[in-house]
């Protein structure tokens, strides 16, 4: 049997087309999943603010942080070290801090790539409703992870920022998250490994998680989250930059 150039041309489209279809069907069926191991479809439409409280271990120190989100509006955590309160918001497309630890004792201005990298902080449901968000999805392959079988999923959000999501092969739970960003010129890589997943009012939360980053080798931040209040009553004036 023997096919014409043009019935080649045709075969060769519709595999391409096809494979194209079963990559793109599965990185969909993968999504969902995930979303249903969250807590479902319906559940995360609902969610619009969490507050969190928890406990952070670094370089020996315990320091209590409590963080407070509006679904794209709004982000802010407070953490406590030494007897003073390290503050980061972000509101729309600008950020503040205030960090008494280095001598600013009143809100300054973050530079424009810090913001970037937590705009996405405000974004309490993740790959849910992705496409509406403006995020594009690939699928990049599967990998063990520490012993456990994951997918590889990478996330573009609107601002060009990339998160790679090693997804649970058997819970379809997030078990790392890795970004890279620009810091001052520089590429700085970080990673957030996530465990201890438990469900308050049907959302599925990951309890304990540890940051490590390019920006300061051999330190891991370790959150072990204590409490967890969802969809609470939030003024939004805790995000706006203080005028003096």
């Amino acid at each position: 049997m023997s096919f014409s150039f043009s019935s080649k041309v045709t075969l060769y489209l519709l595999l391409a087309f096809i494979s194209t279809n079963v990559s793109a069907q599965t990185v969909e069926d993968i999504i969902a999943k995930h979303i249903k191991a969250m807590g479902g479809a319906e559940k995360l439409a609902q969610l619009q603010s969490v507050k969190i409280s928890a406990d952070m271990k670094v370089m020996g120190m315990e320091m209590p942080v409590t963080t407070t989100i509006i679904q794209d509006k709004g982000f802010r955590t407070e953490t406590t070290a030494q007897g003073m309160t390290i503050v980061q918001a972000v509101s729309g497309n600008s950020g503040w801090m205030i960090n008494p630890m280095a001598g600013q004792g009143k809100a300054t201005a973050m530079p424009e790539e810090a913001v970037k990298s937590l705009i996405g902080q405000t974004d309490l449901t993740g790959l849910y409703n992705y496409k509406q968000k403006g995020y594009t999805v690939t699928l990049d392959g599967e990998e063990d992870l520490a012993g456990a079988k994951v997918y590889r999923v990478t996330a573009t959000l609107k601002n060009g920022v990339k998160q790679v999501n090693y997804i649970s092969k058997d819970t379809f739970y997030i078990l790392k998250i890795g970004a890279s960003m620009s810091v001052n010129g520089q590429d700085v890589k970080t990673e957030s490994a996530q465990s201890d997943f438990k469900q308050i009012d049907g959302i599925t939360f990951p309890f304990s998680s540890e940051v490590t980053t390019t920006a300061m080798p051999g330190m891991a931040m370790v959150n072990k989250i204590t409490s967890v209040e969802v969809n609470p009553k939030i003024d939004q004036s805790i995000f706006e930059m203080p005028k003096e």
